[in-house]
């Protein structure tokens, strides 16, 4: 990328300037991060990280005023449509997932699987060794075997309530701050992912604002800590993102609760497709993505 084309994209972000292609296209981004924050299996974080708003997100975190003033516009497109993927879309996917769970679940992992290509080539930016690949490894196994625990275990019990929301929130913004962990596919093992969905569709605000507060706790406590190790350990950390990734989608896949393995002919060829399909459309906004940062669009 040329320096030209490097200031212009500072330009607009630190000015507040975008076109209305880039509005829609970070609304269009929240609302996709939005979608994927509230389904097992996918992470938010990760979109986060693909789609180009892991880093101002977590420069918010860190410096609230000074990046509000400079990229205000880019914060408030992206919040919005991530409301719209959280409270507009999450009545729709409840729907969608009883009418046709299986199906929208193979969708969702072909969007998550067609990030990887993409998550895989960033952890490999400032270099890429073997124990950087060990790290991921390791990250792979700790949480796939936490995963099948939380399933195979029967102690877990859990009442819908104040103490409950404010807990899934503060995972909930774990999983945005360390992409790769996909708190929705825990909400889904012990069993509360039913009325947490329920509850945001329906805008209570006895499930929404203990999230919320969660959320923004956890996000605020635990930002420092995963901002130093992006700056100073870059490559383990993002290599450790990419196995913490793969980890929640493979868990996903091998649960047989959720019955996403086909029983006919025909059914494998509907997941298939809507695996092709998910793929597909994570490696179209990739290549949108790419388009926006060379043209300084982006924020």
């Amino acid at each position: 990328m040329d320096q030209n084309t490097v200031q212009k994209g500072n330009a607009n972000a630190e000015g507040g300037k975008t076109s209305l292609g880039g509005i829609l296209f970070n609304m269009l981004k929240g609302a996709l991060i939005g979608t994927g924050a509230i389904l097992p299996g996918i992470s938010g974080g990760v979109l986060c990280v693909i789609f180009g708003i892991y880093q101002p997100l977590m420069a918010l975190l860190t410096h609230p005023f000074r990046e509000l003033k400079k990229r205000f516009w880019f914060f408030a497109t992206v919040l919005f449509g991530f409301a719209v993927g959280v409270l507009g879309i999450s009545k729709l996917l409840k729907m969608v997932m009883d009418v046709a769970g299986s199906p929208a679940m193979w969708l969702f992992i072909g969007l998550i699987l067609g990030t990887m290509p993409s998550l895989w080539q960033q952890s490999g930016k400032q270099g890429r060794s073997a124990g950087n690949i060990i790290v991921g490894l390791l990250a792979f196994a700790v949480l796939f075997v936490f995963l099948l625990w939380i399933k195979g275990s029967g102690s877990f019990t859990f009442s819908p309530g104040f103490w409950l929301w404010l807990a899934c929130g503060a995972l909930w913004g774990l999983g945005f701050i360390a992409p790769g962990l996909s708190p929705s596919s825990i909400f889904f093992f012990i069993g509360v992912m039913a009325p947490m969905m329920d509850g945001i569709s329906r805008l209570d605000m006895s499930v929404i604002l203990p999230m919320g507060l969660g959320l923004i706790a956890c996000a605020l406590a635990l930002s420092q800590g995963i901002g130093w190790l992006l700056t100073n350990r870059f490559a383990g950390s993002m290599h450790a993102i990419s196995g913490l990734a793969m980890a929640s989608t493979v868990a996903m896949i091998v649960a047989p609760e959720l019955s996403l393995w086909p029983a006919t002919v025909g059914q494998g060829l509907v997941y298939a497709a809507c695996l092709a399909a998910g793929f597909a459309v994570a490696m179209w906004m990739e290549r949108m993505n790419r388009k926006f940062e060379e043209s300084g669009l982006k924020s």
